[in-house]
């Protein structure tokens, strides 16, 4: 009987230890793998600093390379604070997909039902703007909000940004409402996309007016206190300090503004959160992220603010990008593989997205080959 007994704690032991050297061996490639796809995107791009995060069957791995402020020298790390640009807009998504859970909001309806006045002017042929239309950018106005027409017509593309910021610092939520009250809708609700803030910005505006609740209070409540999200934040508190972004004559930028709701870029977000909001994702038992990740428009293919893609396997990918006038970013969920990794450089210019593409594929080539 002692002789069963020690045989059977012996294979115990050995299987546990093969099981943990298996482990480390795949911790070791996970790191070679961001740390050859960090290196790489430092020395292609003209970015000072690059950041990666993996998630991979619950467990984190995190690497960053270079450095976040060029004068001081400073290297980033897990709680170095991001602006996250649009992959806010995700986030956004996810609280409207909780409301038509709890039978708030229902995608089919015309959005006017939430608005506090008629806006007999959104609608195209008696055909209104629905909520689904918010979520996919398909709301038949063409014009952006704000206007930037203007700018672009005064100003080089060069200084584009600097006089965008400076119009989104003076543009005030009377003025977003005084636009949609004159704006036209140009073609049929949910044929044609125009990517811009106005969804998701209408989505907070919505959303508020349903739950009589702060939207970032609502983030809060939805996604940030339940995935234990402690540094992600809309506004920022006094002694918070956003990491340093670069334009392409490396100069530094300055952070994005918005009076608005801040609902499709205003998000700032370490490794640390984000890394948690990829779990958060994964969790296939999660009936909001279900929901948020549910096919709603086709051609792109969309969820809520998600863009959904289909891998060389045949997967089932939810991507986001974000852009602000110093950073890039991006985010991607394979909930097939209960994998997700987040890409962010300090660096925006013209060929900043065809470098951050290019690294998301040497990083999951480099994946697939170990």
């Amino acid at each position: 009987m002692n002789r069963i007994i020690l045989l059977l704690l012996l294979s115990f032991n050995f299987t546990l230890y093969s099981q943990q050297k298996q482990n480390q061996i795949l911790e070791k490639e996970i790191f070679a793998a961001i740390t050859k796809t960090g290196t790489n995107l430092l020395k292609t791009s003209k970015a000072h600093s690059v950041s990666i995060a993996v998630v991979n069957n619950g467990k984190s791995y995190t690497r960053h390379f270079g450095v976040i402020d060029k004068e001081k020298q400073s290297k980033a790390n897990n709680n170095t604070l991001f602006e996250i640009a649009s992959v806010t807009k995700v986030f956004t998504g996810t609280l409207m997909a909780n409301a038509v859970l709890e039978g708030k909001i229902n995608l089919d309806d015309d959005i006017r039902k939430y608005l506090n006045e008629p806006f007999s002017n959104l609608e195209f042929n008696e055909n209104p703007i629905r909520i689904k239309d918010l979520l996919t950018h398909r709301t038949g106005i063409l014009t952006p909000f704000p206007d930037t027409k203007e700018i672009r017509q005064k100003y080089s593309p060069d200084s584009f940004l600097v006089h965008k910021n400076r119009l989104d610092k003076s543009y005030t939520k009377s003025d977003f409402f005084n636009a949609l009250r004159k704006v036209k809708v140009d073609t049929l609700p949910g044929t044609t996309f125009k990517y811009g803030a106005l969804g998701p910005e209408l989505c907070a505006h919505i959303l508020e007016n349903v739950y009589k609740k702060n939207f970032e209070d609502q983030l809060h409540q939805v996604i940030f206190d339940r995935s234990k999200m402690k540094s992600t934040r809309i506004k920022l508190n006094k002694n918070d300090i956003v990491a340093n972004g670069y334009n392409e004559s490396e100069l530094l930028m300055t952070p994005l503004s918005s009076n608005l709701w801040g609902a499709s870029k205003m998000l700032k977000s370490t490794i640390n959160d984000l890394t948690k909001f990829i779990k958060f994702e994964l969790d296939r038992n999660n009936k909001i992220v279900l929901e948020s990740h549910r096919k709603i428009a086709k051609n792109p293919d969309m969820g809520y603010f998600w863009e959904i893609q289909t891998d060389d396997d045949g997967n089932t990918v939810y991507a986001k990008d974000g852009g602000s006038n110093g950073t890039q970013n991006i985010l991607k969920i394979f909930p097939e593989s209960n994998f997700g990794f987040v890409i962010i450089m300090n660096q925006s210019d013209k060929n900043s997205g065809t470098y951050l593409e290019s690294a998301v594929n040497n990083l999951l080539n480099e994946l697939k080959q170990r």
